[in-house]
């Protein structure tokens, strides 16, 4: 009689759904006052009815506390992260909390860890060279060209057994790489994960991207955003506003990393500026791609200037036609201007 003994509500009293309650360890919770509690909670079987009540009590002081809520600042596409740094407190437009009206407010001392984490789609590798059929022009099974794929394309995002190879080196600290696959794969998705110091919330997940497509730009604009979040929670975790160089959008300035309003690095210790171009650095480039003065004795229009021994070096005029067809082979960079010996961004040889 047990199975089929009808079961109520240990908050309400009214009776519940075998399919839509929520089990506790001592009793249940019908679906409605299920909803009530926080969309980013988990842990309820092993919970009491104690628990949901004191775990109510703070929502409802949750709500006095995002009607305090001042933004001095935000991160992503469509602003997941926000924080107040006047009242040291932050919250994540995600789920059922934040469309009712009723996000769950973080403080700054609870933010314990933060990272991104990529996501993969296995690409079909009939030779099991390593290299997937669409890229793949060599069959080694027939020792003959395939047929399968056209020459590696670079504009292409293929992250092979190498998952970090299309993860900005400035974004690589912040990424935990879970992939154990030897499979040739693609980086398909990117989400973030933080760890929160919360009673009733351990850690909370979300898609920066969900679906990023075999184009490098798409890759990179998704980087962008996760950059926007990781920056922002070093803030959190230091404390202290724009002392790591944001404005009150979330958008990174000029800051230790070196990057700026859009996500793209501004002169750093890698000499790249606003358009992710080399400014003058060690190779003497600037921000067209041409060569500054340097110990080539180049200027800035890309002609010689006098050199030591008072001989002018030949010319090398920019032609727009011949740099458009140069692209890096390993990491699909395009100069502005006259192709570098070496890419900026891979130190690949530029042909």
């Amino acid at each position: 009689m047990g199975l089929f003994e009808k079961k109520y509500c240990d908050l309400c009293g009214e009776k519940v759904n075998a399919l839509t309650r929520q089990k506790l360890s001592d009793g249940y919770l019908c679906s409605d006052c299920k909803h009530k509690l926080s969309s980013l909670s988990s842990g309820w079987k092993n919970r009491t009815i104690a628990d949901v009540k004191t775990h109510l009590e703070q929502r409802e002081q949750n709500r006095q506390k995002y009607s305090a809520f001042v933004q001095s600042a935000s991160a992503g596409t469509n602003e997941k992260l926000v924080v107040d740094f006047n009242n040291r407190k932050f919250y994540f437009t995600i789920g059922r909390d934040f469309k009712n009206s009723n996000p769950e407010i973080f403080d700054f001392s609870q933010l314990q860890d933060f990272w991104l984490e990529l996501g993969y789609t296995t690409l079909q590798d009939s030779d099991r060279d390593g290299i997937p059929d669409e890229y793949d022009r060599y069959d080694n099974r027939q020792g003959m060209n395939s047929g399968f794929g056209s020459q590696f394309d670079a504009t292409n995002s293929f992250s092979g057994q190498n998952g970090m190879l299309d993860v900005p080196l400035a974004l690589q600290p912040y990424v935990r790489d879970t992939n154990t696959s030897s499979s040739p794969q693609r980086i398909s998705s990117l989400k973030a994960k933080f760890i929160v110091n919360h009673p009733f919330i351990t850690d909370i997940s979300m898609y920066v991207d969900s679906s990023i497509g075999t184009v490098r730009n798409e890759l990179m604009r998704a980087f962008d955003d996760g950059m926007q979040l990781m920056r922002l929670c070093e803030q959190i975790r230091n404390g202290m506003q724009n002392n790591m160089g944001y404005q009150q959008s979330g958008m990174p300035m000029q800051n230790n990393m070196g990057y700026q309003q859009n996500g793209m690095p501004m002169q750093n210790n890698m000499g790249y500026q606003q358009n992710g171009m080399p400014m003058q650095n060690n190779m003497g480039y600037q921000q067209s791609g041409m060569p500054m003065q340097n110990n080539t004795g180049y200027q800035q229009n890309g002609m010689p200037v006098q050199s030591n021994t008072g001989n002018q070096q030949p010319q090398q005029p920019f032609n727009p036609q011949n740099s458009a067809a140069i692209v890096c082979p390993a990491c699909g960079y395009k100069p502005d201007g006259n192709p570098p010996k070496f890419c900026p961004f891979c130190g690949t040889t530029m042909t």
